[in-house]
């Protein structure tokens, strides 16, 4: 099992890597683009950045699971990974009333935006059900940056 965890944080890294900033410069780009010009091409775009994202959230879920203890931990970070696609999909959902309807694409990007700004509250709930059961859960960011001491720490 430990080298599965290993083959996985290797990968979660190397997704990160790929994934991370070229993909916002392209979304930023791509949002602007789409403003001021009527260009269908971001629908595709989207579905790729969303996909990653949901993509993202799957990878941080298959990393920090085999570090939880409890199995309402596990449950936790399952409901974590349902959230995530949700924002994932709803992302990508956003971009197609834009061309097809201005009524439907401000009714969509009102509930988007209201899943957006309640984010910060569901993950402060999350966070406060992980460490009901299990305070020293180490977070995503920090197994990817440790070189194995956390698996080592999580093994002693």
């Amino acid at each position: 099992m430990n080298r599965q965890v290993e083959l996985t944080v290797a990968h979660a890294k190397q997704f990160d890597w790929f994934f991370g900033w070229p993909v916002l410069v392209i979304f930023l780009i791509s949002f602007i683009v789409m403003l001021r010009t009527q260009a269908t091409w971001v629908i595709p775009v989207m579905l790729i950045v969303s996909m990653g994202l949901a993509y993202k959230g799957f990878m941080e879920y298959r990393v920090i699971r085999h570090f939880a203890e409890h199995q309402n931990v596990v449950r936790v970070l399952r409901y974590r990974l349902v959230d995530c696609w949700i924002s994932a999909v709803s992302l990508f959902v956003l971009f197609i009333p834009m061309y097809v309807n201005e009524d439907a694409f401000i009714l969509t990007g009102g509930i988007v935006a209201l899943w957006g700004l309640t984010k910060s509250y569901r993950e402060k709930k999350w966070e406060e059900r992980i460490h009901a059961h299990q305070s020293g859960l180490p977070t995503y960011e920090a197994i990817l940056e440790s070189e194995g001491a956390i698996w080592n720490h999580h093994q002693k």
